[in-house]
């Protein structure tokens, strides 16, 4: 099983990093899990429009033939812990390519990531800042591995 996880830009601050990197290791224990980091676009490539289509031009070139991917995006189905889990479970027993996570940066995913993705998911409805939404994501996919080996992380 192979599950990447893509976001945009670095992780600026230090306490979400060591938090993010406590998480990658857990999943680790689970399936093989690389970590993707596409340069975000900055404040040189102009307004926040032009920043999500420069990032999503960058982030279409990471997609990989046959491999699934998921847009995490606020507008996207929403799903309990467990209904996430049976959703990422199997779409990794189903994609042999593996499975694709992707997190926009601070302006979000664009348009043609988000149609050219296999599947749209919301973390929450509510506003979460692009860091935050990477520690969230790597939590429910921990959790979703508990859940699915019975173990006791989710209660």
């Amino acid at each position: 099983m192979r599950l990447s996880i893509l976001w945009v830009g670095k992780t600026r601050d230090r306490r979400l990093g060591g938090l993010i990197e406590e998480y990658v290791e857990r999943i680790g224990r689970y399936c093989r899990l690389e970590m993707i980091e596409v340069k975000d676009a900055g404040a040189a490539a102009g307004g926040p429009e032009r920043r999500v289509e420069e990032e999503g031009r960058r982030i279409l070139k990471s997609f990989r033939r046959g491999e699934s991917t998921i847009a995490l995006d606020e507008r996207g189905r929403e799903m309990t812990s467990r209904e996430f889990a049976g959703f990422l479970g199997k779409s990794l027993e189903a994609t042999p390519a593996g499975v694709m996570l992707l997190v926009g940066g601070p302006f979000g995913l664009s348009e043609e990531v988000k149609e050219a993705a296999s599947h749209n998911c919301s973390l929450s409805r509510m506003t979460l800042t692009h860091e935050m939404a990477r520690l969230v994501a790597l939590d429910q996919v921990y959790r979703a591995f508990t859940i699915l080996k019975g173990e006791g992380y989710h209660h």
